[in-house]
């Protein structure tokens, strides 16, 4: 299996999950949301018609709309699509390719020079084997959406490694947190080798922002 095309979002929860696990629906921190239905005995078709239902969330006063619009099971590159909304129009739109169940969670706000809404937006499915993705967006104080990076993590079948991934928002020597921090790893369970990790700082400056990558240790693997 090559773990640089596939991963878990979280590392602790996968290596307690069985690899014959079924997929599951990824619980949220929101507001408001459109629930997907439960359905039991749910077969192929089934599934397919529930990915292609719109979602929805209400977060920080603004309406997110996501889903796919076209969905194969066997696919991991399904179109998806989100829409967010503030007084009924529309001020951001974004597209990505992936599987599984959505879900938006908001980060909170963080004085990034000058305040602004942090938000991911994750969908995979955690059982080994499969990949999980995070997206990581911005809205500053004047409502500018902006999507900054996506990351990603999953486990391989044999529990040999784990990919995963992180955030955080330090402080500053003024005690300050002034960027959001985004650590990449891979652990490998047999400790035969050592662990690796990378540090990306998302450095803000009013409405704009860039990565400082601090190494590319996971690039070598």
């Amino acid at each position: 299996m090559n773990l640089t095309k596939t991963v878990l979002l979280a590392l602790p929860i996968c290596l307690l999950q069985s690899c014959k696990e079924t997929q599951q629906e990824p619980k949220a921190a929101v507001t408001a949301s459109t629930k997907l239905p439960e359905k039991k005995n749910e077969t192929p078709e089934d599934y397919r018609q529930v990915m292609l239902a719109p979602q929805g969330d209400t977060l920080e006063g603004y309406v997110f709309r996501y889903g796919y619009t076209a969905y194969d099971e066997e696919d991991g590159s399904n179109p998806g699509y989100l829409e967010v909304l503030k007084g009924g129009k529309v001020v951001f739109k974004d597209a990505f390719k992936g599987e599984g169940y959505i879900n938006i969670t908001p980060l909170g706000h963080h004085d990034l020079d000058g305040d602004k809404a942090v938000f991911v937006m994750q969908y995979g499915i955690e059982a080994c084997d499969y990949p999980s993705t995070g997206r990581y967006y911005v809205v500053d104080g004047a409502g500018k959406f902006s999507f900054i990076n996506s990351y990603w993590a999953a486990t391989g079948g044999d529990l040999y490694a784990s990919r995963y991934y992180s955030h955080i928002f330090p402080t500053d020597s003024l005690g300050k947190p002034n960027t959001l921090t985004i650590v990449e790893g891979m652990a490998y369970h047999e400790r035969d080798q050592p662990d690796v990790a990378d540090t990306t700082h998302i450095v803000f400056a009013g409405n704009s922002f860039k990565l400082d990558k601090l190494s590319n240790d996971l690039g070598k693997e």
